[in-house]
């Protein structure tokens, strides 16, 4: 039997990695990035998708540097919603279903409780504006589709990778300095992306099943259990470090940036766990295995 084929894109990223790594035995994975697969040009889009005939789309490419985002509102735009109603619109023509990343930051976090897939979106910047535009896009045009709303995600960085995650970041600067401020005031969940892929793997093996679950298409939030701070993140990732650092926790106000963050914007997970038949793992076990495969 011939294996399914996903087509993935922004496979130079954290996810994308660790999608290679977990998918790439049971599937053919074709892991395209803006070099051989620019989703802003819909000809190349369709080039593409049209030569390799995916089962599945993975679409997570995205503009996700937030604070940059307020300065370059065009460009952000330009992938995270044209880019990816680029996706949609071709994804449509070949009847191909498709699996979206998007974020908690479609969230204002002014409800402080734990935000379901029904309640309203209201992004407070643009980052958050511009992959709510591409939900849209998605919801509008395909006919099937998943969008996976995560959370605060970190994973293995791909080798050269320009990027970092925060636990890197933590890990880094507690070797250049004695103490550090960390904001204690935004409350997420942090995801990684070992558990986001397993995650991933499953729907697709539902949605693409006619026997066994027949996964409902639609809107799914999926992060890590449990809701901390940042402050408690980086407390966390220090204790099961075995790094000594004095941690101090700060308000928002103390550390200005750019763009807006939700002060609340932990994921009910609830759906997801009832219709897959799992149950997601706290955060603090998601570090801990991060930490032992780093």
């Amino acid at each position: 039997m011939d294996k399914k084929k996903i087509l993935v894109t922004g496979a130079k990223g954290q996810l994308g990695k660790k999608i290679h790594r977990l998918l790439a035995t049971d599937y053919k994975l074709i892991l395209t990035d803006s070099d051989d697969m620019d989703i802003t040009d819909k000809l190349k889009v369709h080039k593409v998708i049209k030569l390799e005939s995916p089962d599945v789309i993975i679409h997570g490419a995205a503009y996700t540097q937030v604070d940059k985002a307020e300065e370059n509102e065009e460009l952000c735009r330009k992938v995270n919603a044209l880019g990816t109603k680029n996706i949609a619109e071709v994804a449509k023509e070949f009847d191909i279903p498709v699996i979206y990343i998007s974020t908690d930051y479609v969230f204002d976090g002014k409800k402080g409780s734990p935000y379901t897939e029904d309640d309203e979106a209201n992004p407070s910047s643009v980052y958050g504006l511009t992959k709510y535009e591409g939900e849209e896009y998605i919801r509008k045009i395909c006919d099937k589709y998943y969008i996976i709303r995560s959370a605060w995600i970190f994973g293995e960085l791909p080798v050269g990778h320009p990027g970092t995650n925060f636990v890197e970041t933590m890990i880094r600067l507690a070797k250049e300095k004695d103490e550090l401020n960390i904001v204690n005031d935004q409350i997420g969940s942090p995801t990684y992306t070992g558990d986001l892929v397993e995650t991933i793997k499953k729907i697709i093996d539902c949605g693409l099943s006619t026997v066994n679950c027949k996964l409902p298409y639609g809107t799914y939030h999926f992060s890590g259990a449990g809701a901390a701070s940042w402050y408690d993140f980086a407390k966390e990732i220090f204790k099961q470090s075995g790094i000594k650092i004095k941690v101090n926790p700060i308000t928002s106000d103390q550390y200005p940036q750019k763009a807006n963050r939700p002060s609340y914007s932990y994921l009910d997970k609830s759906k997801i766990e009832n219709v897959l038949n799992i149950k997601v793992r706290p955060w603090q076990k998601m570090l801990e295995s991060y930490l032992h495969n780093r």
